[in-house]
Order: structure tokens, then sequence, then C-alpha cells
């Protein structure tokens, strides 16, 4: 008979014995144990097994971990409320629709502050010179661009700061007293725009934000890029100098100018009588004319690797390309109706031992750059809206016939007596006469009981400020203050 592992599951080959039986369960009861034996070691060895740690995130991956998801989160809806507003638009005021994409580009756009204060500085071919000297201003709230032109002959003190550092760069300048272009000279490459800058600030009272460095190199190659600059020469123009290879010869009348012409405008200054003060008049026109056919949407996008080539390759400034691409805007809705220009207050002097220098006037620059860098602009705009209103009312009033008192307000005696005999032959009733106790200004005041009187009378006095205020012409129509300057 068979005694293989069959034999156990044949029904009709063995007989059933104790003995059999017995053997039967003793090869049952073997298998289960070492079945059992099995399973007991794979569970020891499970438990016996060091655990693997979790990986944990490092806190660079936690953060964009979550910044993802708050920008997926956001995203969603933005999408969402646009979405909803596209199907639910209605026109504005206008009639116009405001739609998603015009939405978002007001949301992205960066919110400008009130004032953005900057330095423009023109250098010659070695890069100390400072032919021009510009103190900008941008007003975001006016949307105005002011430029003060600084001749370059102005005389200057500065302080013992900056008068360390330049004889660090250079042999020793000698004096504290210098004229304003030798800062930049005398202070280098390492300190040369700082103290400049530095000077500036302390003369105007403000803080400049950054600078632009532009060579005439940068000036030429961008009007040639353009085609040339058309521009009216104000007088014949004939100099040269080898030394700085300026050879300038122009015409005086309208004509397109190539880089080179436009160069030898702007730094030419021995032919006006007042030199210095009468090349920064030309240069002061020909920015507003250069500004205007040059910074404009249409000629920036039409070539713009002009712009590109002439920022990366000639200009050195500190303005960071993030602030930079918030003044994209700015530039594609430039108006070059509202640039001001304006010259340093002062006139042609001596001083520190030059002679036929620029001697600043600070109680004009201190007024000037308040109304510039300081004064709020929503002062600005209320005086501007008072002037238009006294204008328009102008019609309504006759000066000749309303009462005028008439107040010296200067250092000079007896201009009150003066000031009278002149208005009184000038047709105006001038009521009374005296002596002003409040602040010394150089320029004429006008004051005056309602909008619109003053206008015909200010005619009189250059420069004169007309100012709607009751509280001073009370007893009179008006009150007329005389300038120191008068």
């Amino acid at each position: 008979m068979s005694k293989n592992r069959y034999d156990d599951y044949d029904d009709y080959d063995f007989e059933e014995t104790p003995s059999r039986r017995r053997s039967r369960n003793s090869g049952r009861r073997k298998k289960k144990e070492k079945k059992a034996k099995v399973v007991k070691e794979k569970v020891k060895a499970t438990k016996d097994k060091p655990n693997k740690p979790k990986k944990k995130r490092t806190l660079k991956a936690k953060f964009f971990m979550i910044l993802a998801a708050v920008l997926g989160l956001y995203c969603v809806a933005v999408l969402g409320y646009f979405g909803w507003t596209y199907i639910n638009d209605n026109p504005d005021d206008d009639g116009m629709v405001e739609t998603p994409v015009t939405k978002i580009s007001e949301m992205v756009t960066p919110k400008l502050p009130e004032r953005t204060t900057f330095l423009i500085v023109g250098v010659d071919d070695d890069g100390t010179r400072t032919d021009t000297i510009i103190v900008g201003c941008y007003n975001s709230v006016l949307g105005e661009l002011n430029l003060i032109s600084v001749p370059r002959d102005t005389l200057v003190r500065v302080d013992d700061d900056t008068f360390n550092k330049m004889n660090e760069e250079f042999p020793e300048p000698g004096q504290h007293g210098m004229k304003i272009n030798a800062i930049h000279h005398y202070g280098g490459d390492k300190y040369g725009m700082e103290l400049l800058e530095k000077q500036l600030n302390t003369m105007f009272d403000t803080n400049i934000d950054f600078y632009v460095k532009v060579s005439f190199e940068a000036f030429d190659y961008l009007v040639d890029s353009i085609g040339g600059i058309e521009y009216n020469v104000p007088i014949d123009m004939d100099y040269d100098d080898p030394g700085q290879d300026l050879a300038i010869h122009l015409k005086a009348g309208p004509q397109k100018l190539n880089g080179k012409q436009a160069e030898g405008l702007v730094r030419f200054r021995k032919g006006y009588d007042n030199q210095d003060i009468g090349r920064v008049e030309t240069q002061q026109n020909f920015i507003k004319e250069f500004l205007k056919q040059v910074m404009n949407a249409d000629t920036i996008f039409s070539n713009p690797s002009a712009y590109i080539n002439t920022f990366f390759k000639y200009i050195t400034t500190d303005m960071k390309i993030t602030d930079a691409i918030k003044y994209i805007n700015v530039l594609k809705q430039f108006d070059s109706n509202k640039v001001n220009t304006y010259t340093l207050p002062g006139e042609i002097g001596s001083m520190y031992g030059f002679v036929g220098g620029y001697v600043m006037d600070e109680e004009e620059t201190n007024k000037l750059a308040y109304d510039i860098f300081s004064r709020p602009s929503n002062e600005i705009i209320a005086e501007r809206e008072s002037q238009q209103n006294a204008e328009a009312n102008a019609g309504n009033y006759n000066d000749a016939e309303l009462t005028i008192q008439v107040l010296n307000g200067g250092y000079a005696n007896g201009m009150a007596t003066k000031v009278k005999q002149e208005l009184e032959g000038e047709g105006y009733n001038v009521s009374s006469i005296g002596t002003y106790s409040g602040e010394k200004i150089s320029k004429t005041r006008i004051y005056v009981k309602e909008d619109g009187m003053g206008q015909q009378l200010k005619k009189s006095f250059d420069g004169c400020e007309v100012v709607t205020d009751p509280t001073v012409a009370s007893e009179y129509d008006i009150v007329v203050v005389i300038g120191t300057g008068e």
C-alpha cells in the first residue's frame, strides 16, 4: 500500500486504526506548531526592527507650501470675483464699462509717494566735471515735474566731514569755500555723488531719493537714435576747446540738432552776457523740448533698444529696478506741459576768493524749496483754485474804486510814502500808510478782503502775491505790504 501523502485522503485504500489516527493527528499538530512558529518569528522580527523616522519638512519647505496655498486661495478668490463682476458689469458714470482687466490693472499699479526727489548730473568725457546739475521733484498728486537748475559756478561752503572726505580722494582742495561743481571732482568716484547730494540736501532742506549721472556721450547717442531734436537756437554759437573735445558752431534759428550739436547747445556759455545763467536758461528750454520729443510712450516703444542701451551703458544711478518699474505708468502718461523749470535764486557775485561766481539768495531759495519739496499738495491745489476764482471775479471789481492801505514791510525808510505817491499817480485811492510789524519777505504781498480784488493793482509790483485774507484787510479793501526787495 502506498505510504505517500495522498494516502490520508484516499477513502477507498486504507483501514482506520487507532495507531493510524494517532499518527495523523500528530502530523497535523506538528504542522500547526510549525506554522505558529513562523508567524511568531515574523512578528518578533517586525517588533525588533527599528522604526524608520518620518522625513521632516524644513522651514523653507513649509514656507513655500504655505505661500503656495495662500497664493492659490488668493488667485481663486480674485478670479472668482472678477468672473462674477464680468458677468454683472455695469457702465460707470461716463458710460464706460470697467472690465476685469481694468480692475486688475488698477489693483497691481503701485502707489507712488506724494513726492519723489532726484538729482540729475551731466558729466563731461572724463566724468569729473558736472556741467549740468538739476534737482528734480515729481509730485504724483499734481502730476507735475519740477526741475531746479543749479548753476555750476554756485559758490558754496562744505562742512568738515565733506572736506575731510575730499582730502582722502584728492590733493587738498585748499579751502571749504568752492564752486559747487568742484564737489564731485574732489570727491572722486568714491564720494563724489554722495557729497554733492549732501550739499544739495542742505541747500534745499530736502532728501534726495536717488541720483542719475549721465555722460554727454549718452546724451549724444540718445538724440541720434531718435533722429535728432527740433529746436530754435537762440543765438549764434561759436566756440572751440580741443582740451574738452568741444567744437560748437551753430547758427541762430529753428533747426534739427544731432547729438553732438545738441551737446554743444547745452554746454555753450561764452556768448551769453550772463554766461552760466544764460546757459542754464537755454538748458531749461531745451530740456522741455527734449522731454516733449523724447520722453513719450510712442518714441520709447518704437525704439526701445536705444533707451535700454543708454540706460545700461551710459548711465550710473542708485535707483533700484523695482523702484523704476513704479514709474512706468508716469512715463506712459507723461505730459510735457506739466514740466516746470526754475533756476536757483541768486545773482552774480564774489565770495570765498572767487570773482564772478553765483551767490545763492537763501531767502528766495528757502521759499522755492518749500513750495516744491515740502508744501502740502492740498494747499497748492486750494491756492490755485482761489487764484482761478479771483481771476474769474476780477471783472467784478475796479481796484481804483477800492480803499487801499500801504504798509512798509521793508528796511528802507520812506518806502510807504513813495509807493503811495506812485499808486495815486496811477489813479488808485490810498487812504492810509504805516509800518508792517509782521514777517518780512522780499516780495510784496497784497492782502484783499474778497476774491477778485487786487488783480489790477498787482501789475504795479513785479512778482507780488495776492492773498485773500479778511483778517488783514479788515478796515480797508486792500492792504499792500511792501517787500524788502522793492
